[in-house]
């Protein structure tokens, strides 16, 4: 009998215990969040999702487990972006770098995550409700004609939606986007439809992926790693940097406030 007590007794210990953590917790997340409120937020936030495999590989899962749940967490930051009032995020979803490099089984699984995310995206009502403009950007002609369809009604679906912007990085590489770039605009040139004297910064940034949006403001990257790895090396030059040793799956939306705490506790000096 006394073993039965000792038991239920952990147990309500236990439960209290979870129960007051977790209003702590609300009660931070909440304060933290008025505090974000009371500053200027960033206009745009260009997100490196980093950590799923290693996530994955220390639940002893693969790393394809990994990755849908790291899209799952996506949808929730998102939502996060939304209530902040943030105007763009751009999501480095998936690098031209390792769609070529990585195990076919895994670049598959996660082209295959791109294209349930289009599909979901057509019909979220957020979307609309947000009137968020949502554009892949990258090497689209390496995709399968099926999802670049999807990806094409997507995009026309929401052209017109002017509030938000949702840039959905997929074979995407910064330097292929200013590669892209010269292209397009040596082509126009030698047209006669711009003149070489007329380009410039401005010229140029109209010829990127991210054209018509502001440059980041902030940049946020998870999974413990200090480096950018080829991500909007145009437009991040004047972003603040935020990298966190979280991996993606377990950010929390603390982590997030503290991060949008630390863009607000810059003195951001462009130039300088």
């Amino acid at each position: 009998m006394s073993s039965l007590i000792r038991t239920i007794a952990a147990h309500i210990k236990h439960r209290v215990l979870n129960y007051t953590l977790g209003w702590v917790y609300r009660f931070y997340a909440w304060r933290l969040e008025s505090r974000v409120m009371m500053h200027p937020r960033p206009k745009h936030i260009g997100i490196i999702l980093d950590g799923n495999r290693r996530w994955a590989r220390e639940r002893s899962m693969p790393p394809t487990y990994g990755h849908r749940v790291g899209y799952d967490k996506a949808k929730q930051v998102l939502e996060w972006c939304w209530e902040l009032g943030i105007q763009t995020v751009t999501v480095y979803a998936l690098s031209l770098d390792n769609m070529k490099k990585r195990n076919p089984e895994e670049v598959s699984s996660l082209i295959g995550l791109v294209e349930h995310a289009v599909e979901e995206l057509s019909v979220d009502p957020r979307i609309k409700n947000n009137a968020v403009r949502v554009k892949v950007i990258g090497r689209r002609e390496l995709l399968p004609p099926k999802l670049l369809e999807k990806i094409n009604t997507l995009e026309q679906d929401t052209l017109h939606n002017t509030k938000h912007n949702l840039f959905l990085a997929v074979g995407y590489s910064g330097r292929a986007e200013i590669i892209d770039a010269v292209r397009k605009i040596v082509k126009d040139a030698v047209s006669g439809a711009l003149s070489y004297e007329g380009i410039d910064e401005q010229v140029f940034s109209k010829y990127l992926y991210t054209a018509g949006a502001d440059d980041p403001d902030l940049i946020l990257r998870t999974g413990g790693e200090t480096r950018l790895s080829d991500f909007l090396p145009w437009q991040a030059i004047y972003s603040e940097f935020v990298f966190m040793d979280v991996p993606w799956p377990d950010l929390r939306k603390i982590d997030f406030l503290r991060a949008i705490r630390t863009y607000q506790s810059k003195q951001r000096r462009l130039g300088a």
